[in-house]
């Protein structure tokens, strides 16, 4: 699957995590898996990311509205 492709799914799925993290709020007793699950989407976002820059192939945008995501590596 070309990265732009993979991307998309990975920021669809990381999104909704940080939607119901934001409903939750930080101190709910879900909270602590969600934000795991959002970590490791964030880090394969970012290997993603880092794939593509190392194959020379369009890098994926970066989370909208985030800290810059892996485009800040």
């Amino acid at each position: 699957m070309p990265y732009q492709k993979l991307a998309e799914a990975i920021l669809a799925e990381w999104r909704a995590v940080e939607r119901q993290l934001g409903e939750l709020g930080h101190d709910a007793a879900d909270a602590a898996a969600l934000e795991a699950e959002s970590r490791r989407l964030r880090d394969e976002y970012e290997l993603l990311f880092l794939q593509a820059r190392a194959h020379h192939r369009p890098e994926p945008p970066p989370f909208p509205g985030g800290d810059g995501g892996a485009s800040s590596t």
